[in-house]
This record gives structure tokens, sequence and C-alpha cells, in this order.
């Protein structure tokens, strides 16, 4: 076979090995779950076993030139995972059964023998494996390089241990981008283009590596600065050839309820595409990695944009003919390569944070100087030089006389940790140049098994939360620079995140051809004879573990869905797919499908976010060992009773739903660590009798968001809330029926925070005074308390208006690590130095009517305070006193609809990495002294009452030579944004629902 089918097998065979070990090491330290001595025996010899297998991947520069070995190795490693899996299967289906019917004593005896067979024959076919004379050769010579081999999996290699805080502040405030003082003057030339009101294009064109994609995301991000108050991002991938696709693809970000368009004509489509854009003041569309054929496509897309619009198209491509007919005045804007003096910069810029080529050592120019001069080269090589020990860097210096990018991106994989690489071919299954949301993949992740085995030190005790050891896994991807963190929340974390594209096309296309995951993203990907494309070229089918969906499932005449894919072994399945009513009648065929030669499914992970109202019943009873549903944004009306009855379940969100109720039974989850609700009323005392009932009910509990309860006895709460002091996140707000809770129910609810809830990162916390909803678990528009949830707006709205007095929390002493800190509700007589920890990064105030000052004493306190936000009624005041050395690692500064105040003053070495500041609606604003004391202040975006130019004026002589000053406008939104994940947009914007902001350069 070709060598190609060498590396196929190789880095399928290496990740499935690493999933496998790591089931092994969890199995093996449960020997009652092995049932006898024979068992364990069994389990430590094949974990030794594969022991050895890992180190001949990890000591060797070339995947094995024995592709019948790699092939065998592969199948050994699918039969591993399987009788792994299949004997929790059988477990499950066990206890299952059990809470129906009465199970045999015999068939725990009976799945513990099979499981004695099945390691048996584990054992046998791995030391087969390892018997291999080749295999045995290589380890022997590759063993005197085990102690610097890059490959290591013990947890305790991992650079980035301890708290999150600690992370930030090791991290993510060093992360800046390695581009950033490149292409200043490409930068130039397209903010006047930017300038222009009419419609037309701009071309970045230039090789593979040169730097577009990054040039054209830095203008996405500042579009929002020049006016335009629509923007849509499309990758033009190879499957995208249908021009009604494009326009949808477009059409979707511009008007989120594109997804009515299901069954429209081109022409259709066309008609309220071209409606909407008429109606936008200004848009901005980019064309990402355009190529010659898709010529006619971009031909089609340019004769139905309105001539009379504002707008601007932006395309990126290798090709220069392609670039020359995009670009609509003057000449396109071409890339081309770096000099010396700018890869040393550049690579000294990541390396040592200061751009400057002295830093450099003489090995690392040397083998700078064998690189591409690309400024994605020296990206990758930037990654892999500071985590490479001597051996490696020997090989990129000998090995290596002139290294191509494609060998670059071959190395940036293979000198991954293995930990890190089935977590890496794992975010292969989102759409190229999608952004991943952390929070999104971190649970994925932990669902499918990747992290659990780190979380434990050399005597195998737990340390670490395995979402902690998620985060950690983001920060070394992107050290690594194998992936790009494309946005980032309001405490300086990771927001969203993507795999570098041209490394992700070469790793989708190397794992697919295993058959280790699908991606279906066209119909043309089966031939009219519905073959396997995963089938393998030895016939057999191959065994997809992961799937995901692009485009639309694809049926056949008998109505079956993917009717020749093997999907008995699939753990996770992925939909993208966002058309209104196309999966609404397939998704239930599709999971029947799943188990219809079992009784149960193998099936870990099922995330639809975004899938208008897929169809869910008759299916849940068989996923007996699903942990991750994702049912976010797909407005649903209600999730199956039987969901409550799955005992593995990890993650639940129904996010952006319709949902407002939840199976009683949910409440008694012992293994559910990640709730997410929509802001719904739920009777508290459902959830305490679950727990009082229930000794191991929702004592992994880490995230509960988005959850309004009525008043509570402090009886009641007593003992059932000791099972929920593991939460790490907590979105919660009280309704009072009445105007007094400072009685029993706030103070038993802020006892709760403040003296058990000691875990806390996010809280979210606020008093409404409303109503309680006439039906049970009914949910009302005033139940919805959200400010912070853009989905919200307009409840945010009416709760800022009738908010109660909170209830006196006590946050300093005891919560070291909470990070972000949202209160809704006014505040009496705060104390600070109680009330606020030190350690926050974010805080939000909302409704807190506070009379006196608290700026120079909060400056004080709060020395990690990244963002700070003072929402409608926070201060009553009409002044505000910026502290002297107050605030030294703020960066973003909100203060918004504070009626009464007139007047900021920033004394000298206040805030002095201030980046952001904004004022709105503050009719009463008529003076800002000092903003010249802060340097790096970057924006001033500022929202005035019509003929408020005095104040315009102001802050035009006021602000300093650096700052660009904004002024904001409102213009009407034609659908309100649905996704708290999405970038360049705060998660906490208060704006009313039929608005969106247009910044307009001053």
């Amino acid at each position: 076979m070709a060598a190609s089918d060498t590396r196929s097998y190789t880095m399928a065979a290496e990740a499935i090995a690493e999933i496998v070990s790591q089931k092994l090491e969890i199995m093996f330290s449960n020997p009652v779950r092995l049932g006898c001595l024979s068992t364990e025996t069994q389990a430590k010899a094949a974990k030794d076993k594969l022991a050895m297998i890992q180190e001949f991947f990890s000591t060797h520069d070339r995947p094995s030139k024995s592709t019948e070995w790699s092939g065998r190795l592969l199948r050994a490693m699918y039969d591993a995972e399987e009788l792994i899996d299949k004997f929790h299967l059988r477990e499950a289906c066990r206890r299952h059964k059990a809470l129906h019917m009465a199970t045999r004593p015999l068939a725990t005896l009976v799945h513990k023998y099979m499981l004695w067979r099945e390691l048996s024959n584990l054992v046998k076919a791995v030391n087969e494996l390892c018997q291999d004379q080749y295999l045995r050769r290589k380890t022997d010579a590759g063993a005197v390089r085990k102690g610097e081999s890059a490959s290591s999996s013990f947890p305790g290699s991992d650079p980035w241990l301890g708290k999150k805080l600690g992370r930030l502040t090791t991290f993510w405030d060093w992360q800046a981008s390695t581009n950033s003082i490149w292409h200043a003057d490409k930068k130039e030339k397209i903010m006047n283009q930017m300038r222009k009101e009419e419609v037309h294009g701009i071309s970045i064109h230039g090789e593979q590596g040169a730097g577009k994609t990054f040039l054209a995301r830095w203008v996405y991000r500042e579009a929002m600065y020049q006016g335009f108050d629509s923007c849509a991002w499309v990758h033009i991938s190879d499957s995208l050839d249908d021009l009604g696709e494009l326009l949808f693809e477009i059409l979707e970000q511009v008007d989120k309820q594109a997804r009515d368009v299901k069954g429209m004509s081109l022409d259709e489509i066309t008609k309220v595409l071209f409606k909407k854009l008429t109606k936008r003041k200004r848009f901005l569309i980019v064309l990402d990695d355009v190529r010659p054929s898709n010529e006619q496509l971009l031909r089609g897309l340019v004769m139905r944009i309105p001539l009379f619009t504002k707008g601007l198209i932006i395309s990126t491509t290798r090709d220069d003919d392609i670039a020359w007919k995009m670009n609509s005045d003057g000449d396109a804007i071409k890339l081309k390569k770096l000099c010396d003096t700018e890869i040393q910069k550049m690579l000294a810029w990541k390396l040592h944070r200061v751009p400057d080529p002295k830093s450099l050592t003489k090995e690392e120019i040397n083998i700078s100087s064998r690189c591409p001069r690309l400024p994605l080269c020296i990206y990758l090589l930037s990654g892999l030089l500071p985590n490479a020990g001597e051996h490696e860097r020997a090989v990129l210096a000998n090995d290596y006389p002139e290294m191509a990018l494609s060998d670059l991106l071959k190395l940036s994989y293979h000198r991954l940790p293995v930990h890190l690489k089935p977590c890496f071919i794992y975010m292969v299954l989102f759409p190229v140049a999608f952004p991943i949301p952390t929070r999104r993949l971190v649970r994925l992740w932990l669902a499918e098994g990747l992290l659990d085995l780190h979380c434990c030190d050399r005597e195998e005790k737990m340390t670490r939360l395995p979402e902690d050891v998620g985060e950690t896994f983001i920060l070394e991807l992107a050290d690594r620079s194998v992936i790009d963190v494309v946005s980032w929340r309001a405490d300086g974390s990771p927001k969203a995140c993507q795999i570098v594209t041209s490394l992700y096309d070469m790793i989708r296309s190397t794992v697919m051809s295993t058959g280790f995951l699908h991606i279906h993203d066209d119909s043309k990907l089966k031939d009219r004879n519905y073959r396997d494309p995963t089938s393998q070229q030895s016939g057999e089918r191959a065994r997809v573990r992961w799937l995901a969906e692009h485009t639309n499932i694809v049926m056949d005449v008998s109505g079956g869905s993917y009717p020749a894919l093997n999907l008995d072994h699939v753990r996770s399945f992925l939909s993208f797919y966002q058309r209104r009513g196309m999966l609404t009648k397939d998704i239930s065929k599709f999971l029947r499908k799943l188990t219809s030669k079992t009784d149960c499914s193998l099936l870990r992970v099922l995330d639809l976010e975004g899938v208008y109202k897929p169809s869910l019943q008759g299916v849940f009873h068989k996923l007996v060992l699903l942990r991750y549903l994702g049912l976010r944004s797909t407005v649903l009306d209600s999730i199956p009773r039987e969901v409550g009855d799955l005992h593995y379940i990890e993650t639940l969100d129904i996010k952006h739903t319709n949902v407002t109720s939840l199976p009683s039974s949910l409440w008694k989850a012992r293994n559910l660590r990640h709730l997410h609700l929509n802001w719904f009323y739920i009777d508290l005392k459902k959830i305490l009798k679950a727990c009082r009932n229930n000794t191991m009910a929702l004592t992994k509990l880490q995230t509960l968001n988005g959850l309004v309860i009525g008043e509570v006895k402090e009886n009641l709460m007593a003992e059932p809330m000791d099972s929920l002091t593991t939460l790490t996140t907590l979105k919660l707000f009280l309704q009072c029926s009445g105007t007094d809770t400072s009685g029993a129910a706030g103070e038993t609810v802020a006892d709760w925070i403040s003296f058990r809830l000691t875990n806390l990162q996010s809280l979210t916390f606020g008093v409404i005074l409303e109503a309680r909803p006439t039906k049970e678990d009914g949910s009302t528009k005033e139940a919805k308390p959200a400010e912070e949830d853009k989905h919200a707006k307009e409840e945010a709205k009416h709760a800022t208006s009738q908010v109660g007095p909170l209830p006196k929390l006590s946050l300093a002493e005891q919560h070291h690590y909470l990070l972000e800190l949202y209160l809704l509700g006014q505040l009496k007589k705060p104390i600070w130095t109680e009330l606020v920890p030190g350690s926050l990064r974010v805080l939000t105030l909302s409704g807190s009517k506070v009379e006196a000052d608290m700026m120079p004493e909060l400056g004080g306190l709060l020395k990690n305070l990244r963002t700070f936000r003072l929402l409608a009624n926070s201060f009553l005041g009409t002044s505000l006193r910026f502290a002297k050395d107050g605030f030294p690692s703020l960066k973003i500064l909100k203060i918004w609809k504070l009626s009464r105040l007139e007047k900021v003053t920033i004394e000298q070495r206040a805030m002095p990495h201030l980046q952001e500041l904004e004022f709105r609606r503050l009719d009463g604003m008529k003076n800002v002294e000092g903003m010249n004391e802060c340097e790096e202040l970057e924006n001033i975006c500022v929202e005035v009452k019509n003929g408020a130019n005095d104040f315009l004026e102001h802050l035009k002589k006021g602000k300093g030579k650096r700052a660009n000053l904004y002024k904001i406008e409102e213009t009407k939104k034609l659908e309100p944004t649905d996704d708290d994940d999405s970038h360049d947009k705060d998660e906490d914007e208060d704006e009313d629902e039929d608005k969106v902001l247009v910044y307009k350069p001053l």
C-alpha cells in the first residue's frame, strides 16, 4: 500500500491505543468491577503490552513502514475498545432493566466471565503484535530517547498545572496575536477601502500559509468599529458548489430566521437575502479560501448583491486570476514571503514575548532559516521549538535541510503528546474554520472519556477536575500552535478556538480514510450504488466511532439513513445541519438505526445544538451509555421523560429552547455535572426532595445555569444542600412575591452560596420582585431575569426595573477561586471587603443602587479584575473617581444607564492597562477627566442622546493620541442573537431585543 495508507493507519491506531489505554487504566483501578483476580491479571497484562506499543509510537520520528502491522494494530485496538465498552453496556442495560423488572443474579457472573474471556483474547492479540521483530528493533533503538519523549502521557508533565486563576496569569495574559505587528501597510489599505460607501470587493491573495485568513479575520473583527451592522464569514469548502447553499450560508448569519428558507428555490432565497441586505446600513461578507473551481459560484453571488447597498465583499484566494476578478478597485492585496528580519521578529515574539531577533539562540535562527518564509510556517515552528527536547531539535536542524510546509504540518501533529492526539482529532468533527466554543469542546472530550485518566497523580489520587484538565489541554494545543484562539471571554480565557486550516485538511483526509471518524458533508460522498465511503481496500467495512453531519442525512428509497455505513460502533454523533424542518423527521430514524441490531447503543454523545426541533421520541430507552445531550438552540418545546433515567448523563444543555419543565427523576442523577436551563421557574421543593431521598443525587453537579426558584425555608435546605457543594458555576435568581427579601428565603440562599459553595468560579445571583407563575414549572417572560443573557433582552429591561434587595453575601473570605461575579439587585450599604474576593476577573453590577462612590475602595481590592461593568441603576451618585494605582489589571470598563452620573475622573496610574471604555445612555454625563492617563486605551465607545455633541467634542479633546473614538448608533435588529458563544460579542450585553449596535468612527 502507499505511504499515505501507512500514515493513516498509524495515526488512527495511535489515537485509539491512547483511548483504550485510558479505558483499561480506569477499569484496572476498579477491581471490584472486574470481579475476580484472574480478570484483574488479564487487564493488567493487556495494559502492560499496550504500554509497549505506545512506547514505540512515542520514541520514533516517523510512523512504521509496515502497513500490515499498523492495520493489525488498528483492528486489535478497535476490538479492545469494543470489549470494554460492551462490558459497560451490558452493565448499563442490566441496571436499566432493574428499574422496571427483576434481573437474574446469574447475569452478573456471566458478564464478568465474558469480560475475562475477551481480555484473554486481547492479551494474546497484543502479545503477537509486541513480538513483531520490527517493533522490537525499533523499541530497543528508541529506548535511549525515552526520557525526553514529547509524547509522555503522564499528567504530571502538563505545564498548566494549578488552579484556573494561575493558568490565567501564566498563559492567557501573555497570549497575543503573533502577527499583530505585521501587514501594517496592508491593514491601512484595507481600512481605506472599508470607508467607501458603495458595494465593492477586496481580494487578499498569496500562497498557502501567507496569512490571508489571519488578515481577513482581523478585518472581520474591526468591522464592528467601522459602521458595519451585519457580517457573514463563509469558508468556501470543496463541497460548497451550489449557489443556493452559499446564499443560505450568508443569509443564516445575516438573519437568524434563515432556517425558514427550507424548500425555497434559488430565486426565492435571493429575494430574501436581497431584502435583508437592503435594510442594513453596511454589511461585510468574507469568502475564505476561494478557488478557481468556485468562479461560477462567485459570479452568481456578485450578480445577486443589490447594487445600491453599502457593503464590502472580501475574498481570500491562492489564485491570482480570481484575485484580480474579485477586486473591484485597484490592485488586490498581495501577501508575499517574509524577509529574514521579519521571520526572526515573529519567532522571537512567539518564543520570548518580545519582537527582538537578539533574543533568539543560534540554533533557533538556524532552524528558522530552513523553513519557508511564510507566517504559517514560523507560527508552526514556534509551537514546535519550546516543546522539543535536544534530540527533536537535532532532527529539525539535521534531518530537514529544507523544510516544506507539509513537513511542519506533519511534525506539528506527530510531536503532540499522546494524550492530546485523540482530543485534537475529535476537533475535526467540527466544520473547517468553525469557531468551536471551548465550553462545548471540553464537555465533549469529557463524555468521550478523554480526560478522566489525567485527573490523578502518580498515586492515582484525584487532584484535578476533568474540566480543568480539558482547559489545560486547550491551552497546550494553543501553545503548540496547532489551534487558534479566535475569541476571548471577559475574564481573558479562550471562548472559541479552531484548528489551523491547513492542518485540519491534512488530519481530516488521513483519519477519514481509515473510518476512525466520518464526516457527512455532501451527497457526492456516496455513489449511486450507496457504496460506503469509508470502506477499506481490504473490503472490510470501517468501524466509525465518531460521526458528524455537515449536510442533510442521505436517505435511500426505503427511508433508511446512511444505508451503507457501519453504524454499530458509533460513540459520538454531532449534527451541524440547521435548516428548519429538514431533521425533524430524520433524527429519530437515524438513532433507531444505531440500535437496529442490538437492544442498546454504544452512543455516548448526541450533540444536536442548533438543529431545529429534532424528533427524539422512542430512542432514549436504548441510549443507556449516553453522557452528553446537547439540545441548545433547538427550539424544542419539551424533552422526553426517559432523559431523567439516563444513569451516565453528565451534560444536559437545553438553553435557548422552549422547554419549561424537566423530568423529576433528573434531580436524582448521580453523574450529572453540567445542567444548562433557559431561565424558567422550578419549585425547589422537588430538587430538595430528590436530594433528601438519594444521598448520591447531584453530588457531582458543577454547572447549574439558568434557574429561577421561589421562596424556600431554611429547614428544607439545611441537609440536602450539603450535596451541592461541588458547584463551580451557578446562575440563579430568587423570585419573591413580596417586597421583603431579607427574610428566611434570601438569607438561606445567601448563606448557602457564601459558606457552602466555596468552589465557585462563576456566580450570577439576583432577586426579582414578581408574582410566581400560576402553573407549576411554568415559564413567563417575567421569570427570565437574564440581563446577562443575550437571548432575553426584553426580559432584561423588565428585570432591572423590578429587582429586589439582595441578601447579604460574604464571598471575600472563602471564595478564593471566584473569577466572575454578576449581581442583580439592590445592595444595602455593602461592605466591599466582605463581599468581593480579590481573585475576581469580571465584576458586573446591575440594580445595585449604591449611593457612595466605591471606585477608590474597589480599585485597591480587585488587583486581578479585567472587566468591570456598571449597568442600569448600579450607582446613584453624580461622580466616579478611579483612584491612583487602582485597578492595575483592568482592560475593559463599561458604564451604562446611570441617569445621575455627570463626571468620571481617572487619576494618574489608575487603570494603566485599560483598552476599552464604553459609555451608554448616560443622559447627564458631562465630563471625563484623565483619559489620556490610560496609555494603552484603544477604543472609546459612546452612545448619547441626539444633540449631545458637546460631550462628544469633549471626548475628542481628552481621549489622547492613540485612542479611537466611536459613536454608538442603534438600528433595527431583524432577529436577536441567540448564541452566547458567538465570538466578538460580550456574553452580558443589555441591549433592546429589536436593536443592533453600529459603531461609527468619529
